[in-house]
């Protein structure tokens, strides 16, 4: 028992010391500021050192110290020495385990806007193989040097052999066994609680994911194989934020429903026949609006305008395929099926109607002239499908279908009407919810036929 009490006299001297550096460590991790982020991920690491070093300094000094000034034998000084190497393993992993979950606790609240990734990879299975056989290795030596002490004690004084001699030796490995169990018991308890932080960080992130919150990255905060999966889950969440984003661009500059059936890949490449709707509005006296004014004034007016009617083409499940200029060009019947796509047209035109009364009577109370615009609408097969080079694409529409129903839209110039639709329109109606004139038969340009016109009172 002399010598076990030998072996803990370091603690008296070398915990004052350790207890010192682990406060002003706590300190480091209270003031983000002092540390800096790219030594992080090394704290564990140099608490592990600085223990190592301060137990095995002490080992040295104190096994010379009873060497020299009690004549204590040369293996009273190597089990010194070894017990003050046990205790500086099992107190570098607490050391380590410890600060590395601060690391975790510091880096999940966001004390340190940092992502550490793992420099040199040290597997889950070596790191613990190196925690146990460190462990096993030096107080496997320290139980073996007492029982070579007590054995060789026995051997040079045969004449103190007795029953007391012998449990003396069982109760020093009991007890040396003893403090291995409850060495292994803490730094497997520290190490499962870390693993089950970085767990539940890694979860709620996979949850925030499936709810399409892609704003918490995972801290990596070890070179293991959970570093490595939290490393490849900020490459998932990074990606997945520009997927979304390119999507939300897309869907800006795109209809989103044109845009759904392009990423799912449902969209022919060589086109498709379809029998549509086509709606082409354009404005009036664009160019005396736009003269004279500010540009920035004018696109802030056709974005107002464009938003109105939109909203009213939307509305009745059609599509806004471009605009040009002052122009809308618009579909109903793709690229999804449209069964009663003329009404629906129809229904957008009487709704762009009523946005631009609305406009104008906001224009008129701001001191501004009311404008006015010209809507056609045509039915008939056309080629729907992306149109373009190979650098650039547009989804279209293909066929006779849209020019005619552009040079219908143009006709409203002539007959002072804001509403036009051709008679294979008004065949297709199902329901005709306000009057609808005959105009008769017009020659478009670039048409051979007469297309019968019908005015939208």
């Amino acid at each position: 028992m002399q010598a076990s009490l030998i072996t803990a006299a370091p603690l008296v001297v070398v915990l004052p010391i350790r207890i010192f550096f682990y406060w002003r460590r706590i300190g480091i991790f209270a003031d983000p500021a002092r540390m800096e982020p790219d030594k992080i991920a090394s704290l564990p690491w140099r608490d592990f050192g600085e223990d190592m070093a301060a137990w095995g300094a002490m080992g040295f000094l104190l096994s010379g110290f009873y060497m020299v000034y009690y004549g204590a034998p040369f293996v009273t000084g190597v089990k010194v020495f070894l017990g003050c190497a046990c205790f500086g393993i099992f107190g570098g992993m607490l050391s380590f385990l410890r600060t590395e979950r601060r690391t975790i606790f510091s880096l999940k609240e966001g004390r340190f806007q940092i992502s550490i990734s793992p420099s040199r990879f040290l597997s889950v299975s070596n790191k613990m193989l190196f925690f146990v056989i460190s462990l096993l290795l030096f107080m496997a030596a320290a139980v073996l040097l007492m029982v070579f002490m007590d054995l060789n004690f026995l051997m040079n004084h045969p004449d103190k052999l007795d029953p007391d001699i012998y449990m003396s030796v069982f109760k020093e490995i009991v007890f040396a066994f003893g403090v291995l169990l409850t060495m292994s018991l803490v730094i497997l308890g520290y190490y499962s609680k870390n693993l089950r932080s970085i767990l539940s960080m890694q979860l709620e992130a996979m949850d925030d994911i499936v709810a399409g919150r892609y704003h918490r990255m995972v801290p990596v905060v070890t070179n293991d194989e959970f570093g490595v999966i939290a490393a490849k889950t900020n490459a998932m969440i990074t990606g997945l934020r520009e997927r979304d984003f390119c999507r939300y661009a897309f869907d800006r500059y795109m209809d989103p429903e044109v845009s759904k059936k392009i990423l799912s890949d449902k969209l022919p490449r060589e086109g498709e026949r379809r029998i549509v709707t086509i709606l082409f509005c354009d404005l009036r006296g664009y160019t005396s609006l736009a003269e004279g004014k500010d540009p920035r004034e004018v696109v802030a007016f056709l974005n107002e305008y464009f938003t109105e009617m939109e909203k009213a083409i939307r509305n009745n499940k059609g599509i806004v395929l471009q605009y040009i200029g002052d122009e809308i060009e618009a579909v109903f019947g793709a690229p999804f099926d449209l069964p009663d796509h003329p009404d629906r047209a129809l229904a957008a035109a009487l709704a762009m109607r009523e946005r631009l009364r609305n406009l104008n009577d906001k224009r008129m109370s701001a001191g501004a002239a009311p404008i006015r615009h010209g809507i056609g609408i045509h039915t008939g097969e056309v080629l729907a499908g992306s149109v373009g080079s190979r650098e650039r694409l547009i989804y279209a529409m293909v066929g006779d279908t849209v020019n005619t129903a552009s040079r219908i839209q143009t006709l409203n110039k002539e007959y002072a009407t804001d509403i036009l639709m051709s008679g294979e329109t008004r065949k297709l109606l199902s329901e005709v919810p306000v009057k609808i004139a005959p105009l008769g038969g017009a020659l478009l340009r670039g048409r051979k036929e007469e297309v019968e016109i019908f005015r939208v009172e």
